[in-house]
């Protein structure tokens, strides 16, 4: 599958879903900006997977730089080759000092002692603001060994002129398995229309000929499968890090999504969406797509492809029996616990000043994403509401989220896992038959 283009996603433990959460983001792998010492010859290296956030972390260290005395130099190292290099350089005793890190890899990381515990590193009242979501995600043996950097969780996109012609209310969707119908499914067949205008259940409806569709069910791990699976009320893993999603409640979920794709007929078709992550996200920015559940890092490319051509906005993900559970994905700065001794004092204020309000400001402000420190989250909901749209929905979705990926092969598990989860959305095989299979095979790559 064509992994998405985003920084945040990378944060996720979504494999080859597509994140980011999340899935691999923007990042043209030149190495970076900065370069000599600081006041005494004092330097530290920091390294991360995207330019589009070199841009705010070069500002953000212009002012650590004038007020610590330490020089950052800054190394992009695309994501296609940051989890090859990063495990190298760390075995070489090559690596940055400080560097970014998604929940699907800490893990081994930390196991392997070559991460700082933050919690004896990093002093300060402003660690009482940072993202709690974010903070429990990089929790292990009773310490945190990150550095809330930015952020994402999931809401519903809509098509405003669509949603009104027909006189629903994007606030009002939730989906049930256990009955036939629910509000999801009735939104979705008086959204989806062919190139006759009629609607899935019209006689004569021809599938294979519709122009719009009503909702992006598809092998989604952060945007569907999970948060539809929390919403009803199925585990994604047990208290030992394996899988535990083929429950009566897991399997009653996929199968569900599976439908609204193969039976309902009011979602793309997955040998397309299995194909191209992005397919949704530009499908609604196309208007050819009336509902779109995702999270802020499809934002930038939904607004500048719709322009002018038609109003939209965010309402709260579609809620399940369980309520509506968003996964809540976090980038950290993680600490090189192998430097030199000359080198951690560096790293702990460097650490402490990327945990604070002025040290993520930039990140707001310059529309990279939301700020793991809750002080400044208001600077990226102001961008966004200067440019016409409520981006708090997803402040609010991350205050009572899923469990996300915690084990410390989370990505060999999900890479094992996803191509059964595609047989099940294109309808090849049934989720009784086809999750237990895709939780074996899962929990074998972990071992």
């Amino acid at each position: 599958m064509i992994s998405r283009r985003r920084m945040i996603s990378a944060l996720a433990a979504t494999g080859a879903v597509g994140a980011a959460a999340a899935c691999s983001p923007s990042g043209s792998g030149d190495s970076g900006s900065g370069s000599g010492s600081g006041k005494g010859g004092k330097s530290l290296t920091f390294r991360l997977w995207d330019d589009t956030a070199k841009a705010a972390y070069e500002k953000s260290f212009e002012a650590f730089e004038k007020d610590s005395g330490w020089k950052v130099s800054i190394d992009v190292v695309a994501w296609d080759d940051y989890w090859t290099k990063l495990p190298l350089d760390v075995a070489s005793g090559d690596a940055p000092d400080v560097y970014l890190m998604n929940s699907a890899n800490y893990v081994q990381f930390q196991e392997a002692g070559n991460l700082v515990a933050i919690d004896d590193a990093v002093d300060g009242a402003d660690k009482d603001q940072w993202q709690k979501a974010v903070v429990d995600l990089y929790t292990r043996d009773g310490k945190l060994w990150g550095v809330p950097q930015l952020w994402d969780s999931i809401a519903l996109f809509y098509n405003k002129e669509l949603l009104d012609a027909e006189k629903i209310d994007p606030a009002d969707l939730s989906f049930d398995p256990s009955k036939d119908s629910d509000p999801l499914r009735e939104a979705g067949k008086a959204l989806t229309v062919d190139k006759e205008d009629r609607h899935p259940g019209d006689k004569g409806f021809d599938a294979d000929s519709r122009s719009r569709f009503g909702f992006n069910s598809s092998c989604d791990r952060q945007a569907i499968i999970g948060p539809f699976l929390a919403s009803n009320g199925a585990d994604w893993e047990n208290d030992k890090d394996q899988y535990a999603f083929a429950s009566k409640e897991g399997i009653a979920t996929f199968q569900y999504l599976a439908d609204l794709v193969n039976k309902d007929q009011i979602a793309p078709d997955a040998a397309d969406t299995n194909e191209n992550g992005d397919l949704c996200r530009d499908m609604f920015a196309q208007g050819k797509l009336a509902l779109f559940q995702s999270g802020p890092y499809s934002l930038s490319a939904i607004d500048e492809a719709v322009g002018d051509s038609f109003e939209w906005g965010i309402a709260p993900m579609v809620a399940g029996p369980a309520g509506a559970k968003s996964l809540v994905h976090g980038v950290v700065a993680v600490g090189n616990a192998k430097a030199d001794d000359d080198q951690q004092e560096g790293i702990a204020k460097l650490l402490t000043w990327l945990g604070s309000a002025d040290g993520q400001r930039p990140f707001g402000e310059m529309g990279v994403s939301f700020p793991g420190n809750s002080d400044v989250q208001d600077t990226f909901v102001n961008y966004w509401k200067d440019k016409g749209q409520d981006v708090s929905v997803f402040i609010d979705a991350a205050k009572d989220p899923a469990p996300a990926d915690t084990g410390a092969k989370a990505n060999a598990g999900l890479t094992a896992a996803m191509p059964v989860f595609q047989e099940i959305f294109i309808g090849r095989k049934s989720a009784k038959d086809g999750l237990p299979e895709a939780q074996k095979a899962g929990n074998e790559a972990m071992k």
